[in-house]
């Protein structure tokens, strides 16, 4: 996996249903995040190749020198071992689609749980 962004670029605001199912539609298996504005993950990694879809709020996430903002319906697909920080911006919660492609154990998604399978 390489790392890409694809924004969102349909005349409609995304809704967290249909993007769900063009996760589903790839083979993923998505998981739903909440977090409030101003929070901030440190610079970590995953073992495994990791799929951010931004359902609404905004996100802004760096890798290496490199950062972009994603808004809603906006996806980042994060190879494995890709040191990677975020922050929620905006005023409203941030809520986003996560989804691993690998079977490694991941502690920093021991939250995925069936309460939060999307």
């Amino acid at each position: 996996m390489e790392l890409q962004i694809t924004r969102w670029d349909r005349d409609h605001s995304p809704k967290q249903d249909e993007l769900v199912d063009n996760m589903k539609a790839e083979g993923l298996v998505p998981y739903v995040e909440d977090d409030e504005p101003g929070h901030e993950y440190e610079p970590h990694i995953h073992p495994n190749d990791e799929v951010l879809v931004v359902v609404s709020g905004e996100l802004t996430l760096g890798v290496g020198d490199d950062s972009w903002v994603l808004r809603a319906g906006d996806r980042i697909d994060l190879p494995a071992d890709t040191s990677h920080w975020a922050e929620t911006g905006g005023t409203e919660t941030i809520r986003i689609l996560t989804a691993s492609i690998g079977d490694k154990h991941d502690p920093l998604r021991a939250s995925h749980t069936e309460e939060n399978l999307a």
